[in-house]
C-alpha cells in the first residue's frame, strides 16, 4: 500500500491547536490538564519534541521542545508530564509503549499533559483522567480548584462495610 502524503497545513492551521484554559485572570484555571493536538507538518521532520523518564518518578515527561515545531505550536512545554496519548491513560506505561502509542496516531497525536505545578497538586495515585476536545473534564460551574479538591476527597466504598440482608446474601451466593 503506497504511503499517504500528509495533507498540506495552511499557516492558519499551523497556529496553536491546544485545548487549554482561557485566561480569565482566574488563577485556578492555570492548574488543570491541557490537551495538545499535534499534527505533523510536511516541511518538518516528526513532531518536534523528546520524551524521557525521570529516575524515581513515575510517568513520561516532555524533554526538549524544538522551536517552531508542531509540538511548540500545539502548546507542548518542556517538563510536561503525559497523562494520556490519543485517549489512552499512559501514566503507568513503559517508555517504549508510550512512544508506540504516539507513533500509532500516524500524522497526528493528542497528548493530555500537565505542567509541573499542576502535577504537584493532582492526586498522587493515577486517576482515570480524560479530557475530550469539547470540555476540560470538570463539571460545569465548578472551578479547577474545587474539582481537584473533590477528586482528592473521593473515597471508594468498601464492600465489607456494606450491610446486606439475608435475601441479598442468598442472591449473591447464587450468582457465584
Amino acid at each position: 500500500m503506497p504511503a499517504q502524503e500528509p495533507e498540506t497545513i495552511t499557516e492558519e492551521e499551523r497556529e496553536t491547536t491546544v485545548i487549554a484554559p482561557v485566561n480569565n485572570n482566574n488563577e485556578d484555571d492555570e492548574h488543570r490538564p491541557r490537551l495538545c493536538h499535534i499534527r505533523k507538518w510536511h516541511d518538518f521532520q516528526g513532531y518536534g519534541f523528546n520524551l524521557h523518564a525521570e529516575k524515581n518518578k513515575p510517568g513520561q515527561y516532555i524533554g526538549k521542545v524544538d522551536d517552531d515545531s508542531p509540538a511548540e505550536s500545539a502548546g507542548l512545554k518542556e517538563n510536561d508530564r503525559i497523562i494520556e496519548v490519543n485517549g489512552d491513560n499512559v501514566e503507568q506505561e513503559q517508555h517504549q509503549n508510550v512512544i508506540g502509542k504516539i507513533k500509532s496516531g500516524g500524522e497526528e497525536t493528542k497528548l493530555l499533559v500537565v505542567d509541573p505545578k499542576t502535577d504537584a497538586i493532582l492526586p498522587s495515585e493515577p486517576a482515570p483522567v480524560h479530557v475530550s476536545d469539547e470540555t476540560d473534564g470538570r463539571p460545569a460551574g465548578m472551578s479547577a480548584k474545587e474539582y481537584l479538591e473533590s477528586l482528592k476527597k473521593k473515597k471508594r466504598a468498601d464492600p465489607r462495610n456494606q450491610r446486606m440482608d439475608f435475601k441479598q446474601k442468598h442472591d449473591l451466593f447464587q450468582k457465584m
